[in-house]
Order: C-alpha cells, then structure tokens, then sequence
C-alpha cells in the first residue's frame, strides 16, 4: 500500500479522484489511524477528523506511525492541529493552517471545526469553519467589498459564535448598512475563500511526489515509550484480532503457511521483529544497516541496485520496504549481540525443543576429543576454507564483526574456532575418529 488519507468535507470528489494507489477513508477517529499505520503504508495523511462526541486521534497513535518509519503528513483541519503539535516528532505539516497554528497566530481548536452531514451526503457542510470565514472577510476588505471596521465586526461576532451556528446567512444579518450586506451577499457567490480545501489540496499533492520520488522515510528522532495505557488500549486489542492488516491476496499467502505447517514458525520470527521494534535500545546505527543489507543482498546475489529493485518487485514490496526489512533485521541484531550470554540457555533450550540437543552434544564432544587449537594452516586459507568449503559463500570482509555475529569475544577467538574444526574435520577424514557422530542441523 503507497498512501492512505484521512479526509471528509475539506475536500469534494472530483479532489481526490486522481490519486491512484491512496486509500481514502472518512474523517479519522481515535484508533483508525492505528489500524491504518498496521498496514505499514508509505504514507498517511490527516485532513480530517472527528472530535466532538467520539474520541480524536491520538497523539500516541501517530508518534507509533513515526517510529516505525511511516510517513504522516496534516493539513487542513484535524490534520493541522496534529501537526502542529507533533511536527518536531517528524510529522510533516502542510499549508497555512498548520504555519498558523505552529506559530502561535492560532491557538483555539474550533478555528477549524464545522459541522457536516454523513458520507452519503457528501459530507455536505452546515456551518463554516472560522478559518474560512476570516480568509474570506480579509479578501473581502482588501477589495473593498466592505469596510475593514465591518469586516473585523464580523469576524468578531463568528468568533463569539459556537463553532456549529457559523453561517454566512447568520453574519450577513449582523451588518448594519444595507449596501455592504447585499454587496457582500452578491460577492460570496464567487468570492470564497476555502483556506481548508486549499490546504489540504496542497497535502494530496506533496504526498503524491513523495511516493513518486520513492524516497525513504526519515528515522526517528525519538524513542517510543510503551505505556500501559497503550498496551491495554482495547482498539489496539481489537485491531491486533481482526484481519484488516492483511490484504486479500495476503491472506492467501498466510493460509499457505497454515497448510504448509509453517505458519507457527515464521509468526514466532515475525514476532521477533515486533518486539525488536518495539524496545528503544535496539535502535540501530548506520553501520548496522548497512551490515545487514550487506549480508542480505550477498547471500541473494543482489549484487546491482536493479537486482534489488527486481527482488522487492518480486516480494511485493519496494526499495522502502526492503530498507524497514534491514532495519528490523539491524535492531534484532544489536539486540541479540547486546544479550548474547543471556539467551544461551534460550537457545539450549530450543534445541532441545527441536530434538537436536543430543545431536550437537554428541558432535561437539567429538570435536573437543580429537581436535587441537594449533594453526593448521595461514589464517587467510583457513578462512576461505571454512567459508568457501564448508558454508558455500563467499569469505566476508569484516571477520572481527563476524566472530562477534556469532557471540565470539574476538577474531583470536573465531581462529581458535577454526583451527579445531579443521584438525577434526581432516582427522576424521582420514578415519581416525571412530566415535564421530552425524552432523546436525536447525534446517
């Protein structure tokens, strides 16, 4: 999925109707967007959402989007407020609305607030939102519809107005002179100013040249806090059991697991990743990413930038995606060397679970039986043999940063290592270990 936007009376039909790859959804209620950033689009916008008499948007729903490396852009309305308060988070904030309220000009909620009908009415609006209503007014002064004593009289009394009884019918009752009341009256038919569809206009069209450059998300500059409130929030619950983060043709290949007797283990890995995710210390640095990415495209063959675009083609993704996949593969790495000594008898255990215990007991006791730590041969050969040879690839250009990827204290260590592997596997070659066992393997 590219873009999904939160959108309702901001915006006509025919704004939208040119948009191919976004999702549109109504008006944005607290625990949509969640159910949305679920879906890891590229990007999603707010241009509106409810707030009077159903639960707004949460901050913490949108800070969860940026730090898992989704885009948000808001404009316009709801969309507006949200950025202005999170815009130092990373959510991206388009059009006046959002500068004025960022920058103090506007403080009060119910500057672009309005009332409207359902969807099926085209979200036909009831009242004017006071943004609207000031942007037409000053145009109004400015080419001397009315006076500018006038024009601040009116915007004074829409201002004392609630926000649902703002209509230019009731303001025009409230001029005094005849002639600036049918002037104003006349010109209103051609001379509105829609500060909010402006906006949000102006939201659709910078979302679309961000998914058309295809360029990567920005990291975040924060750590996501997991509160309790967070984790108990019942529309985290409900989204996290319902189906809506899958698509059809995803479903489809998730029931190929199930038949295939594979589904309890690649959810046990993709938990992995979810929990990677979600703990503030894994963050990865640059030099990590690039290891993994490395690690990736050698053992695929990806060795051109095109290679890489086929294979995300292929695995219905793009150059993005394939970026989190790295990321996330990244943190589970820092996570797991921070923690090595610590999952040791974890990863006893599960080789028990598996029945491949004995096996690797057996085998490893042979090898400390027979095997010696004296150098057999220069380490640059014993490299490439064992790497070459034995694990069919090629001999990696950072061997210190690979001793550690196995839980080594250092390259001395990962020599030691081979040395005795080689001794054993020669000795046994010749037929002088009798008691060597069958090797064993996690498959």
């Amino acid at each position: 999925m590219n873009a999904v936007v939160f959108c309702g009376p901001s915006v006509k039909a025919e704004d939208v109707a040119g948009y191919d790859g976004f999702e549109f959804r109504p008006p944005v209620r607290q625990g949509e967007f969640y159910a949305a950033a679920c879906r890891s689009p590229r990007a999603i916008g707010i241009i509106d959402g409810y707030f009077d008499g159903q639960a707004a948007v949460l901050h913490k729903e949108i800070l969860w989007a940026l730090a898992r490396r989704i885009t948000v852009f808001g404009a316009s309305s709801m969309g507006a407020l949200r950025a202005a308060e999170l815009h130092s988070f990373g959510m991206r904030g388009v059009g006046r609305i959002f500068e004025a309220y960022r920058d103090g000009e506007l403080t009060d909620d119910d500057e672009v607030a309005l009332i409207h009908g359902p969807p099926e009415t085209g979200y036909i609006r009831l009242s004017e939102p006071m943004v609207n209503i000031r942007a037409t007014l000053e145009k109004a002064v400015e080419e001397r519809v009315i006076d500018q004593a006038t024009g601040k009289r009116l915007a004074a009394g829409a201002k004392a107005r609630f926000y649902q009884l703002r209509t230019w019918r009731g303001l025009l009752e409230d001029i005094v002179d005849p002639e600036q009341m049918q002037a104003l009256s006349e010109w209103l038919r051609t001379g509105k100013v829609d500060r909010k569809r402006d906006d949000a206009l102006e939201l659709l069209s910078q979302m679309d040249a961000f998914i058309r450059s295809g360029a990567k998300p920005e990291p975040p500059t924060f750590h996501f806090e997991w509160t309790e409130n967070w984790h108990n929030a019942h529309w985290r619950s409900e989204t996290l059991r319902n189906d809506e983060a899958t698509t059809i043709e995803e479903e489809a290949i998730l029931d190929e697991l199930r038949l295939r007797g594979d589904y309890s283990r690649v959810r046990r890995d993709a938990l992995l990743r979810l929990l990677a995710r979600s703990d503030g210390d894994a963050a990865p640095d640059r030099q990590a990413v690039k290891r993994a990415t490395g690690e990736f495209r050698s053992r695929r063959g990806l060795m051109r930038q095109t290679d890489v675009i086929r294979w995300a083609r292929e695995n219905g993704t793009d150059l993005a995606g394939v970026g989190l996949i790295m990321e996330d593969n990244a943190r589970i790495e820092v996570l797991a060397r921070d923690r090595d000594v610590a999952l040791h008898q974890g990863m006893l255990d599960r080789l028990r679970e598996l029945d491949l215990y004995s096996g690797y007991r057996e085998q490893a006791l042979a090898r400390r039986r027979w095997a010696s730590t004296s150098a057999p041969m220069p380490r640059a050969l014993l490299a490439a043999w064992y790497f070459e040879k034995c694990l069919g690839q090629a001999v990696p250009e950072d061997l210190a940063d690979y001793a550690a990827s196995i839980g080594l204290a250092s390259v001395d260590k990962f020599y030691e290592l081979l040395a005795r592997d080689y001794t054993f596997t020669t000795q046994r070659a010749l037929g002088n270990d009798s008691g060597a066992a069958g090797e064993s393997s996690l498959g």
